[in-house]
């Protein structure tokens, strides 16, 4: 998190996005720095980079930015 708030303070008018560590229990946290995200691992079954995507967990990480962002965040 230090990495992408340096990055963004070094920036601020970019558009900065979090392209790792991105999990729905995290969402909240990184997109008070991040302008955006790009999710890979986290999505996957058991979180095994080579696995499929489980729907689930996609579910589950559309459900909390949908969250977020109905409450501005």
């Amino acid at each position: 998190m230090s990495d992408l708030k340096t990055a963004k303070d070094a920036v601020p008018e970019t558009p900065v996005f979090a392209n790792t560590g991105v999990s729905a229990e995290r969402l909240g946290d990184i997109l008070a720095i991040a302008d955006g995200v790009i999710v890979g691992t986290s999505l996957k079954v058991d979180g095994d980079t080579w696995s499929r995507v489980d729907p689930a967990r996609a579910e589950r990480l559309m459900d909390t930015a949908r969250a977020l962002r109905s409450k501005g965040s």
